[in-house]
């Protein structure tokens, strides 16, 4: 009995994690009702006391509102104005253009709550093809002085030389710039050990603790699927650093532009590999439609976290709803990653304080399917 009443309160907090998330993406916008009671115990197959624990916990942090009566239902607060150190930031440079598709829109939500941006203050640049062509751009813009500070995209460098190439150019024009790195790569570590400004993702901890609940289900093959070459090879290269690696079998399936038109013949190549014992199937997040690989699991009476153990990276937020529900996953909060970028950047230029390095943790979500 005991151990069931953790397990529920668990599960209420998780349902309350994953909720706020939602709202914090713009997912679930101010002024617009959450789903309903009925709606939620289906989506995340619980009892109805632990949907009510999970909302009102929302309600007693201010994200949520109930009205009462016909209709009615908890609507979602707006978020409180962003407390102000000094002038707003009129122009402000967000590099590249791409940003709120290559990574997510939350990011971009967070930065202009924090600077309180005026309208048409916010100026993105366009993602040049070439290092040089970015270069030129910055200088003409940090010349006719066209800009109060710049959030860089960290993944916008095609190298570690760029990337100190125009850092380095900031520094020797005293204009003030964060860098943001919303997932772990060299460049990100190498940034952060140099103490630059920039807030960045820490991913370690989360996959971390994942592996351990693979090692506790006695599984040390790890298997990395994805459609991005980068994505999933920059999240081994996290996992080869950890200090429990050692452990673990790597695996990769990268599947091909010809692989990804057939995705339902091609997971169930995937699917004999993950059957396999041992075996914890790791999706990346970034552009998979895992819908196809949750279908096929159904379709052949396969439960995860009994039949085939999975977790997946929440990449670029794109994900469909069901699997924040259904299934264990590690998360970043991308809102918190503008809103501190861009509350850095206000800090340093309006009340004229030092660049400093933020991190960010990364979640483990724990359902059940590892």
């Amino acid at each position: 009995m005991e151990q069931r009443g953790k397990e529920s309160q668990a599960k209420y907090r998780q349902i309350a994690d994953i909720l706020r998330e939602r709202i914090r993406r713009g997912r679930y916008k101010p002024g617009e009702t959450i789903p309903s009671y009925p709606r939620l115990r289906e989506l995340f197959e619980v009892s109805d006391i632990t949907v009510r624990k999970a909302v009102a916990l929302l309600v007693n942090e201010n994200l949520l509102r109930m009205e009462r009566g016909r209709g009615k239902g908890f609507f979602v607060m707006p978020p409180a104005p962003a407390r102000s150190s000094g002038r707003r930031l009129h122009r402000l440079c967000i590099l590249p253009v791409n940003l709120p598709q290559s990574d997510d829109p939350a990011i971009q939500k967070g930065i202009t709550a924090a600077v309180e941006a005026e309208f048409g203050s916010v100026i993105l640049l366009p993602d040049f093809a070439d290092a040089d062509s970015r270069l030129r751009c910055l200088r003409s813009i940090t010349a006719a002085e066209a800009a109060d500070g710049f959030l860089i995209n960290g993944q916008l460098f095609a190298s570690d030389r760029e990337a100190a190439g125009v850092t380095e150019y900031f520094d020797s024009c005293g204009m003030k710039y964060v860098v943001i790195y919303s997932c772990e790569c060299r460049s990100a570590s190498e940034f952060f050990a140099a103490g630059r400004p920039g807030v960045f993702m820490n991913e370690r901890d989360a996959l971390r603790r994942a592996l351990l609940r693979a090692e506790s289900r006695g599984n040390h093959r790890l298997l990395f699927l994805g459609i991005d070459r980068f994505s999933v090879r920059r999240s081994i290269e996290v996992a080869r650093a950890l200090d429990l690696a050692q452990k673990f079998e790597f695996a990769e399936i990268i599947l091909d532009e010809l692989e990804v038109k057939n995705l339902f013949h091609s997971f169930e190549r995937v699917l004999e590999e993950a059957v396999r014992p041992g075996t914890t199937v790791v999706l990346e997040g970034s552009n998979l439609p895992l819908s196809y690989f949750d279908s096929l699991l159904a379709a052949r009476r396969l439960r995860p976290g009994r039949d085939v153990s999975c977790f997946f990276f929440e990449h670029y937020c794109n994900l469909e709803p069901v699997f924040f529900s259904k299934y264990s996953s590690i998360s970043r909060p991308y809102f918190d990653l503008g809103f501190k970028a861009g509350e850095l950047l206000r800090r340093m230029v309006a009340a004229g304080t030092p660049g400093e390095t933020i991190t960010l943790s990364a979640a483990f979500n724990d359902l059940g399917t590892i």
